[in-house]
């Protein structure tokens, strides 16, 4: 990548995926990017980390669903990073799965077009709007290359840039998955940080054109709709079975809640 970035005039700003990439150390990331990570680190001090632990709860959230046999994945909002990609550990246990990835950056969609296009048939990438999951649901290639009528694994993980009075998306999503999927969702919640951080975080995600909703945790059990989850339940992602390798921050100042629910 360019030291400049020139480029890629139009993609100057901070973006939600690549600031994911720059946590991770990766190079699909521009110097915007690795700025505005930088002022969430100065905010607080476990930003960058945080977005490792969630990488983290990432693959072991997929590594489970596969070793049960789960064949179809639809992913939103992965990040795309430039290694460690989830495809990667769901065929490493499962090497017939099925995924689709669902990404909004155009840096990120690019990247992961050249990637995939090297690699497995099993993979598919679709652009959509992160705000909108369920508006995925009718896109020509995700209705022939994901079979509905068979259990799915829908994993939104990007809950963050959805307003917080819209469910519907929710509800779509629930409806159109049968019995033996999963649902998995992962959203931002600053429950564990006090008024003063939450109005200095909010100003600075303003200041640098990032759209973050921060959920409470009722509000994002609500999203579930009823649905049993998984052990542990509804957790901070370092928490959702952890392995013994997890990032070194205390779990709840990762700000990332996480659960997976069976359908049916």
């Amino acid at each position: 990548m360019p030291k400049d970035d020139s480029p890629v005039v139009s993609l100057a700003g901070a973006s939600s995926a690549r600031m994911y990439d720059a946590a991770l150390r990766g190079k699909q990331n521009f110097s915007a990017d690795r700025e505005a990570l930088e002022l969430a680190e100065r905010l607080s001090a476990d930003a960058a980390t945080a977005l490792v632990a969630h990488h983290q709860h990432v693959h072991r959230v997929v590594r489970h669903l596969a070793g049960r046999g789960v064949d179809q994945f639809v992913l939103y909002g992965t990040g795309l990073p430039s290694t460690g990609q989830a495809h990667e550990t769901i065929h490493a246990v499962f090497p017939p799965a099925r995924v689709v990835y669902a990404e909004q950056d155009p840096y990120m969609l690019a990247h992961a077009q050249a990637v995939t296009a090297k690699g497995s048939d099993r993979v598919r990438i679709v652009g959509c709007d992160l705000a909108d999951p369920a508006g995925l649901l009718d896109d020509p290639m995700v209705r022939t290359f994901v079979d509905w009528a068979e259990p799915v694994a829908v994993g939104v993980l990007s809950v963050h840039e959805i307003a917080l009075g819209d469910t519907a998306w929710a509800a779509a999503l629930r409806r159109s998955m049968v019995a033996g999927s999963h649902l998995w969702l992962t959203a931002l919640s600053m429950d564990a940080y006090d008024e003063d951080m939450r109005a200095a975080v909010s100003a600075a995600n303003r200041d640098l054109g990032l759209t973050v909703h921060f959920r409470r945790r009722e509000q994002v059990l609500a999203l579930f709709g009823g649905l049993e989850l998984l052990d542990p339940g509804l957790v901070w992602a370092p928490q959702w079975r952890p392995d013994g390798n997890e990032a070194p921050v205390a779990p709840e100042r990762t700000a990332w809640l996480a659960g997976v629910a069976r359908v049916g």
